[in-house]
């Protein structure tokens, strides 16, 4: 489930609190589409590098006089579960728009994960800064792309099945890892080296 919440920030503690259910994707409903919509350059065509900063996308952006300065987007991981609060914030995403597809890369900042939601009001919550599960990153891909300075296809995410992955090619792999290596620099640097291989009984590695 996606929600529209209000953030407002004091003292190193940033306040929620929910407006509305919302579709993070779908060229008609979907947020993502929508904002992207409105910084696309005029005859832009593929491939198309872009991003959006959710906050900052939000500051400003208006639509059948609903002014959406101050919201965020939260992704609820587990809906149906009872025992079980996973919400996370949408902070960033990144896109590489060819061939009729877009593989998207989601900075997610964990706010409750796996929590006992029996202890949270998910309607109305404080997130201290050093409470937050951040940095985490999520690939997924969306059928639709950008043509002429509009978005083109239906900007829907696939079901989910074992098939669906993201395919990542060299282009859009390094551009996701750039914007990943630009926007938080340390994720990557925590990756521990392989340790080397040791021979076996056949003799090799």
């Amino acid at each position: 489930m996606y929600a529209r919440y209000r953030r407002t920030r004091s003292n190193g503690v940033t306040s929620y609190r929910f407006v509305e259910k919302c579709c993070l994707f779908g060229c008609n409903e979907g947020f993502i589409p929508w904002l992207l919509g409105r910084q696309v350059p005029a005859s832009q065509g593929e491939p198309y590098r872009w991003h959006l900063s959710v906050q900052d996308a939000m500051d400003g952006a208006t639509e059948n006089g609903t002014d959406y300065t101050g919201s965020t987007l939260i992704i609820d991981l587990k809906p149906k579960q009872k025992t079980n609060l996973s919400l996370y914030e949408v902070m960033d995403v990144w896109g590489y728009s060819s061939s009729g597809w877009t593989p998207i890369l989601l900075h997610l900042s964990g706010l409750f994960v796996d929590a006992n939601p029996n202890t949270t009001d998910c309607k109305k919550f404080g997130i201290a800064d050093e409470d937050r599960d951040e940095p985490i990153y999520e690939f997924m891909y969306l059928d639709g792309s950008v043509q002429n300075g509009r978005l083109v296809g239906r900007w829907n995410a696939p079901p989910a099945s074992p098939t669906n992955a993201a395919l990542l090619w060299p282009e859009s792999l390094a551009y996701l890892f750039q914007s990943i290596r630009q926007r938080t620099p340390a994720a990557l640097e925590q990756i521990p080296p392989n340790p080397p291989l040791q021979p076996t009984a056949f003799g090799g590695g």
